[in-house]
């Protein structure tokens, strides 16, 4: 199957971008042409940065009508690579003819009172994408009566919007402070589930987000994030599934207690019905009545393909996916078979935690897997108001710093928690409203944001300065959004050495040797293949077989070259 990230050609890569949308004040509302075109060529249309077409007005300043956006669908555009096809870029948006009843409606007659109400709603900010709620797209089915009374829909990304609560009552603050309003009605509701999975995954068509939790090493809490994490979803109001990957030691039977612990299978279409445990799908091997499996490599991961693909999912706004430990086959066939959206990285403070999972997260950016968040458990338990760490730290924060994850958990230990997992009631269910559950509420909000804030598309991307405007060998061409999209260069090789997966006490860097610890980086060294991960960070293939996730913070770090000739059209 093939990588469904976006896949970056490090020879053939279009570079120029169009303007931004005038009524945008934010960066952040820059048109999702501009956030790709710095990586991935231009579009012409010009889009909001929830994804969205936007058509403004016609017939006068006024608008003269309404106008509206149409909801966009990724398609994929192939790059070559010496003539040959490399991969997939990053999805290059379009409008879909599968359009809602209801379009967006994002202006109105000037002097209307439905132009009253946008300009209303214009005061409420979506805090991930920086653009007020009506040129997102998120307002629809605008209704005013005689009497003064105003009703909408209010259409988010998903229906966990950690901050729905808050976006209804400014919507209904603003709209009712119009002098002619007598009344507010807000009809809060979510996008339709879309998805990029093969046609071979019939049964996750309706999967709009897979979120892998994976740490690559045993032992570490994975299991209980897993469940916790996916509970915390489901309270805030999102459709949730959860598939445990691990066949040799499943942790759904011991951690949950669904009143039917068995999987279903159905005799006519041959797929498994997922066991519900308070509205939460679960399917486990250990549900099958086997359970655990003993088992060759290749046999495991032919049942773990299997149990995925063939169950009805129905209807999900994130499935999450409990990975079994380690970096092997079931990992890479989860990665490849279907969409991963994003993964959470679960460690513990000790070094030796960090060695593992760092294998883990470049696996994911080989795979072009962004991680959103680690969560470090057992970080420290809390006596009269003082902290202790009887494991250390540093484990989870260096994880962030090295790879440029955005955000850092630190889980405290407490009994109740992992009492929980072995009575099988997860905690946040038992006390919501917990110290420890409001941190899991947290996790998940962070989660829901940042796979917002994917759909902006990445935030920059490289490419080899072929047309040598640099003037020296082994020159990057380098694009940052934050940065206006105006391109400036850098040397492959400081990028490499700028790497800091590597750089504790004791240890080699990587960065400024070859692969065999000996021979220093050339000068004029130049990327095999350069792949962006997310939207913040790339992940680079050098000549030597390293593999190095650069993010764009740090690529912006390093020393800039003069541009010493004119860039060839």
């Amino acid at each position: 199957s093939p990588l469904r990230r976006a896949r970056v050609s490090t020879r053939r890569l279009p570079v120029s971008c169009p303007g931004v949308n005038p009524t945008c004040a934010n960066m952040a509302c820059v048109s999702l042409a501009r956030a790709t075109c710095a990586t991935f060529g231009t579009d012409a249309s010009s889009r909001t940065s929830c994804g969205t077409d936007v058509r403004w007005g016609g017939g006068g300043a006024g608008g003269g009508k309404f106008s509206t956006v149409r909801p966009l669908r990724a398609s994929v555009v192939r790059v070559t690579t010496r003539g040959k096809a490399r991969g997939l870029t990053t999805p290059r948006a379009h409008a879909t003819s599968n359009t809602p009843n209801s379009p967006s409606i994002t202006s109105a007659p000037a002097g209307s009172k439905e132009a009253d109400v946008l300009d209303a709603l214009r005061n409420v900010i979506d805090p991930d994408f920086g653009e007020n709620i009506v040129n997102c797209g998120f307002i629809k089915d605008l209704l005013i009566s005689d009497e003064g009374g105003v009703t909408f829909t209010l259409e988010l990304t998903t229906p966990a919007c950690p901050v729905k609560e808050e976006f209804d009552r400014l919507s209904k603050a603003f709209v009712g402070a119009v002098d002619w309003v007598t009344s507010v009605n807000v009809n809060m509701t979510a996008q339709p589930v879309t998805n990029d999975m093969p046609d071979t995954v019939a049964g996750m068509k309706g999967v709009r987000h897979v979120i892998a939790v994976s740490s690559c090493k045993g032992g570490v809490g994975k299991s209980t994030t897993s469940v916790n994490l996916a509970y915390t979803l489901s309270m805030m109001g999102a459709k949730v599934g959860i598939f445990d990957a691990d066949v040799f030691g499943p942790s759904l039977p011991t951690m949950t207690t669904p009143e039917f612990p068995v999987l279903q299978m159905n005799k006519d279409t041959g797929t498994i019905t997922p066991t519900m445990y308070e509205g939460v799908g679960i399917v486990s091997f250990g549900f099958a009545g086997q359970g655990s499996a003993i088992m060759r490599g290749p046999m495991v991961s032919g049942l773990i393909n299997q149990m995925l693909t063939t169950t009805d999912w129905g209807e999900l706004d994130y499935l999450i996916i409990d990975m079994p430990p380690g970096t092997g086959d079931v990992q890479l066939t989860l990665c490849q078979v279907i969409s991963i959206t994003a993964a959470v990285v679960v460690t513990t403070p000790q070094k030796l935690a960090f060695i593992d999972v760092e294998k883990g997260v470049r696996m994911f950016s080989k795979l072009s897997v962004p991680c959103v968040a680690v969560v470090e458990n057992m970080a420290y338990f809390e006596v009269d108001g003082v902290k202790h760490k009887p494991f250390g730290e540093g484990s989870g924060q260096r994880i962030c710093d090295e790879y440029g994850v955005p955000n850092l958990f630190q889980m405290p230990i407490v009994p109740e928690l992992s009492a929980c997992g072995d009575t099988g009631v997860p905690l946040v269910l038992k006390d919501p409203a917990g110290e420890v559950s409001s941190l899991y509420g947290a996790i998940a909000a962070k989660v829901v944001q940042e796979v917002a804030k994917l759909q902006l598309g990445p935030r920059g991307g490289l490419q080899i300065d072929d047309a040598g405007v640099a003037g020296v060998p082994g020159a990057l061409k380098v694009m940052l959004v934050d940065e206006g999209g105006l391109p400036f260069y850098v040397r492959a090789v400081d990028v490499r050495r700028s790497d800091r997966s590597a750089k504790a006490v004791g240890e080699a860097r990587k960065g400024d040797f070859m692969m065999d610890g000996v021979t220093p980086v050339p000068t004029d060294i130049v990327p095999l293949e350069m792949n962006v991960v997310g939207n913040y960070a790339v992940s680079i293939a050098w000549p030597d077989g390293f593999s190095q996730v650069a993010t764009f913070a740090q690529i912006a770090q390093c020393e800039r070259l003069p541009a010493k000739a004119k860039a060839k059209a």
